[in-house]
């Protein structure tokens, strides 16, 4: 009987250690481990070089964890997370990723503490790759007082920066129609550059600087 009792107070010993053991262990863990209590913030794409870069605010205790995901059949797919010492991530050269016009991504990020725990997610941020408008054909032309040009694919409207010969600029902007009259303006030499508005799916485009003379 007394060796049947010896035996339960050993069992329940080795119950007891083992249990303090995992809540000390436990403890020590969430005591080495940060608590992330940031959240990036931010997140937007810039063109830097030519290349599209993923940005979010710097943060210097941090490593930055992006997760990206790509519209696909009308439903966003996580196709890749990447974890960077900066506080960005070029998306021109992500191997898992092709950035073609129109197609549609959106990203979130967070924080990675040295020992690889990780803090809340940020929301996430929908980006659409714009296209470019063309201008090769926009065939700039001054005749009889009235600044012309052809129609450009897909633009809404068109805007005129003017280099006046007294040195002045003005801006034009929404012109609805390919001409602009100079009628009452000042003889002398000009400047214009002419930019073609996109919408929300096209980037502007803006024109060399094209000379003519008021006389």
């Amino acid at each position: 009987m007394k060796s049947r009792k010896s035996l339960y107070y050993s069992i329940f010993s080795v119950a007891i250690f083992c249990a303090l053991a995992v809540v000390v262990g436990l403890l020590i863990f969430y005591l080495a481990s940060p608590n992330i209590k940031e959240t990036p913030k931010n997140l937007e794409v810039q063109v830097i070089e030519g290349d599209y870069f993923l940005i979010t605010d710097i943060n210097l205790n941090y490593q930055y964890q992006f997760v990206i995901e790509e519209k696909i059949d009308g439903e966003f797919v996580e196709v890749s997370t990447v974890l960077e010492e900066k506080n960005m991530t070029n998306l021109s050269k992500n191997k898992d990723i092709i950035l073609t016009a129109g197609s549609v991504f959106r990203f979130k990020a967070c924080y990675v503490s040295e020992n690889g725990s990780t803090g809340s997610y940020s929301d996430f941020e929908e980006w659409t790759i714009k296209y470019s408008l063309d201008l090769e054909n926009l065939n700039l032309s001054f005749s009889e007082n009235i600044l012309s040009w052809n129609s450009v694919l897909n633009a809404t409207s068109y805007s005129l920066k003017i280099l006046k010969p007294s040195g002045e600029e003005e801006n034009i902007s929404n012109l609805g129609v390919t001409q602009f009259d100079f009628s009452s303006y000042e003889k002398g030499e000009y400047g214009v550059f002419v930019t073609a508005n996109g919408d929300e799916n096209y980037l502007s485009a803006t024109s060399l600087i094209y000379y003519f003379t008021l006389s």
